[in-house]
């Protein structure tokens, strides 16, 4: 008898290990069975997300091929009820005052705040434009005078031209792997300031510096050069665009302020700034147009020309100049540029003694 239960318990126990082992089966099997499943879920859901992305590609083009013609239609509408067509004015032989006068943007009423469609009168490509806020007109041109105002960054001097004394900074390559270059010209002028001052007000819209011009640029280039006021905040403030043509048009987007300050010492001191701006308003609008290959918006760049009182018949002149270039040599073929712009003044205000020394000695590296 012993014997016989000894022999059912074991086959008990055989039959217990043969459920357990069929049941382990069973739940490696189902567990398979599971995951095969959610694969298969999720390839379906893959499938089914990149044919609704292809969807709202498609839905994203039609959307801004609408949007264009909404803004292009809307462009147009306004112009037509306001009864305005472009008519465009040579300014060249205008000051910054006479320009702005003659500007179709800043006196007809088409300029709104919501923008308009800004014209070249040779047909160079057009561009939609989002006025400016004083304040943001406001807040660069401070930051660009805590710059340069009182203590402006050291500059090595490589040399001296004329009289005037040359400073050259190595070109500068910012995060987003451009390039800037940066030069300062400074010099003394036997003359008053209210002389100086007087004969930079006057000047022409075609005598003013070209903040950035593209590789292999000339001078006999300069009268293709297109300039319009699209802004005036108040007399000597001013929101322009720049337009110089080739193959690509270099264009940019930049203020212009003049400036008076009364020095503790009592002295004056004219400060001139010009600096190429952007905003998220006109980024977002070149992006949404169709993109204009032919066209280079410049992002960086600017002139600040300060003149202050020494004496009653001596004038400190500095002018400092920077701009994005594509290489070192763009950068140093700017620098020869500057230099042919800022030494035809000495025969407006003749170099003071202290530095009128009539010698051409370039160190450049």
């Amino acid at each position: 008898m012993a014997r016989l239960r000894n022999h059912r318990r074991g086959e008990l126990q055989s039959m217990l290990n043969e459920r357990a082992h069929l049941e382990l089966q069973y739940k490696q099997q189902l567990a398979h069975l599971h995951r095969e499943s959610s694969e298969s879920e999720l390839s379906q859901t893959l499938r089914r997300l990149i044919l609704e992305s292809d969807i709202l590609r498609a839905e994203y083009a039609q959307h801004r091929m609408k949007l264009q013609q909404h803004k292009r239609l809307h462009s147009l509408t306004q112009e037509n009820l306001n009864g305005f067509h472009p008519e465009f004015h040579d300014s060249s032989n205008e000051n910054v005052y006479g320009a702005s006068e003659k500007s179709q943007w800043v006196s007809h009423p088409y300029s709104s705040e919501t923008g308009w469609r800004v014209h070249f009168h040779r047909g160079e490509p057009s561009f939609y434009f989002h006025p400016f806020t004083q304040d943001h007109f406001d807040d660069v041109i401070e930051r660009t005078v805590d710059i340069f105002g009182e203590n402006p960054p050291y500059i090595k001097q490589v040399g001296t031209l004329f009289g005037w004394n040359l400073h050259c900074a190595s070109p500068t390559r910012r995060e987003d792997k451009s390039i800037v270059s940066h030069a300062r010209f400074t010099i003394r002028f036997a003359c008053s300031l209210d002389e100086m001052n007087m004969t930079l007000v006057r000047t022409k819209m075609t005598a003013l510096p070209l903040l950035a011009t593209p590789p292999n640029w000339n001078r006999n280039q300069r009268d293709q050069v297109s300039i319009q006021v699209l802004q005036e905040f108040e007399k000597d403030a001013y929101v322009l665009v720049c337009n110089i043509p080739g193959p690509v048009h270099l264009r940019y987007l930049y203020f212009l302020r003049r400036l008076t300050r009364t020095l503790p010492n009592g002295k004056r001191k004219v400060l001139y700034v010009m600096i190429i701006a952007s905003s998220k308003a006109n980024e977002r609008t070149r992006l949404a147009e169709d993109p204009q290959d032919d066209v280079e918006w410049v992002s960086e760049g600017g002139t600040f020309l300060s003149l202050t009182d020494v004496d009653d018949g001596t004038v400190s002149f500095s002018y400092d100049h920077w701009t994005s270039c594509k290489d070192d040599h763009h950068a140093q073929s700017l620098f020869f540029q500057w230099a042919q712009f800022i030494s035809p003044m000495v025969t407006i205000g003749n170099a003071a003694p202290a530095s009128g020394m009539l010698e051409t000695r370039l160190r450049m590296k």
